[in-house]
């Protein structure tokens, strides 16, 4: 028998992708919609009412700037059992953490040590390198390159194809543009891009932390 899983905060089409991981994990889907909008092809899918079961659940987002806040609406709506999810094609090894309500898209491959925190995300074909670490959050898009011992703050995000040289730390909501090579720290808030990578424009960011812990 499957055990179930919420998919909440379902607003945007990522939400297909959670849904096919959880899938492949035999899991029986139920996608919750917040906020309005949802595609209607989704699976189970259910306005948020008092009568929804409060079964173990995930975030359906990948914006960084979203998921904390969706985080902290399903803790709100009564959801407190945050589960993380890893698609079964992807690769991790034995000594990377992945914390509660975190997601590991297909294709993804972490290094020894690699830490995602509390309901990040990594999205399809994202490699993640050794001692490398996601915050509360955080998120990237398909294909980024993490190189070792790389930080990426609590709600940033680097986004598709970007490559983030070793050591780098990438600040609490910051924002890393496609294609970025980024060599050197990134400020909180900040929005970089371009190869090497400068500072387009700066952007007030509130630092959330994780209502599930």
């Amino acid at each position: 028998m499957s055990r179930p899983l919420t998919l909440f905060g379902v607003a945007s089409p990522y939400a297909f992708d959670v849904v096919e991981s959880a899938r492949r994990m035999v899991r029986d889907v139920v996608c919750v919609d917040n906020h309005g909008g949802a595609d209607p092809r989704l699976p189970g899918l259910v306005e948020l009412t008092d009568a929804v079961p409060r079964t173990p659940f995930t975030l359906g987002l990948s914006s960084a700037a979203h998921r904390g806040r969706a985080a902290h609406a399903a803790a709100d709506a009564g959801w407190s059992d945050a589960e993380s999810l890893v698609d079964p094609t992807a690769v991790v090894p034995s000594t990377a953490t992945i914390a509660h309500g975190a997601y590991v898209n297909a294709g993804a491959v972490l290094g020894a040590h690699a830490s995602i925190g509390c309901h990040a995300n990594v999205n399809r074909s994202s490699s993640i390198g050794h001692d490398a670490h996601l915050g509360f959050g955080a998120s990237t898009g398909p294909g980024v390159v993490l190189a070792g011992g790389v930080v990426v703050q609590t709600s940033a995000f680097v986004g598709a194809g970007a490559t983030v040289l070793p050591e780098v730390t990438i600040g609490h909501g910051a924002v890393v543009g496609a294609g970025a090579v980024v060599t050197r720290d990134v400020a909180p808030g900040d929005v970089v891009v371009g190869n090497p990578a400068r500072v387009l424009r700066a952007q007030d960011v509130e630092e959330l932390t994780c209502p599930h812990c």
